[in-house]
């Protein structure tokens, strides 16, 4: 997935807003979650800007190569050994060690799928007080309704 000027720009937008966030609140879980937002932002950015050089090059460098005007007809010889190198570099992808990045890969995938960390923490600090709330009146329900003295009925019984 190529980002799109548009979506860039968008990006880069999301970031400053995140920053003013992020310069606006002591809160260290809420300061932890926009960090994070905002380096897979940034992570996503430069590696589709990597990633777009990389296939520029390599695109001119196979066409190139291909279509080389003396290999006329070599050309389908080298289409198969350029296919045997992409298989290579597929094979060494499979095999390259972690060496400690998949936190950065975790931080970029979600910022891919737009995953926001301090929108999660948001929502389940809602939903706590909401649940909170949601006790404390039950709670006050409880506590009027056997504060109240008893009725002839129970009294009897």
């Amino acid at each position: 997935m190529m980002l799109s000027r548009h979506e860039f720009l968008s990006e880069v937008e999301q970031i400053r807003t995140w920053r003013e966030m992020l310069i606006g609140t002591n809160d260290e879980q809420e300061r932890r979650t926009l960090v994070e937002d905002t380096v897979g932002k940034i992570l996503l950015a430069c590696w589709h800007g990597v990633k777009s050089e990389i296939v520029g090059v390599l695109r001119g460098v196979v066409n190139q190569y291909i279509n080389d005007e003396p290999v006329g007809h070599k050309r389908m010889y080298r289409v198969h050994q350029l296919s045997h190198i992409g298989g290579a570099f597929r094979q060494a992808i499979d095999h390259i060690q972690d060496r400690g990045l998949n936190p950065l890969r975790r931080i970029m995938d979600d910022a891919e799928h737009r995953v926001s960390k301090h929108q999660l923490l948001l929502t389940e600090r809602a939903e706590l007080a909401s649940q909170s709330n949601e006790a404390r009146h039950t709670l006050k329900r409880k506590t009027s309704v056997s504060a109240e003295p008893p009725s002839l009925v129970e009294v009897n019984h």
